[in-house]
């Protein structure tokens, strides 16, 4: 975890960069159909978590990047996966069949 975080700073600090004022809010969505990302904005996705039973995929995409997430399940579990994407754009997401996942993630506002 702590490499994530370290990482998803690093991104976040490159982003700005230097003598920008910036608004940083942090959020969790519980099976979003999709993120609103304004033209001001930034958002990082840094954790999904999804509960399933069967096999699935999960699929989420903008303007500036696109992550696939399968997995081959035998039994009901839950699955943390660390992921950190950079996203200029609304997120859309997709998935193989219902189950619950929730998305952690971090949104930046450029201040003009």
């Amino acid at each position: 975890m702590r490499t994530t975080e370290s990482i998803l700073k690093s991104m976040i600090e490159n982003e700005l960069g230097e003598n920008r004022a910036y608004v940083i809010s942090h959020h969790q969505a519980e099976n979003p159909n999709r993120i609103d990302v304004a033209r001001d904005e930034t958002v990082f996705i840094h954790n999904i978590s999804v509960q399933a039973s069967i096999d699935f995929w999960l699929e989420f995409h903008s303007a500036t990047d696109s992550r696939l997430i399968e997995k081959q399940l035998s039994s009901s579990q839950l699955i943390e996966d660390d992921i950190i994407s950079r996203h200029k754009g609304s997120i859309n997401f997709s998935q193989s069949h219902a189950f619950d996942y929730k998305v952690q993630y971090v949104k930046i506002k450029i201040v003009k």
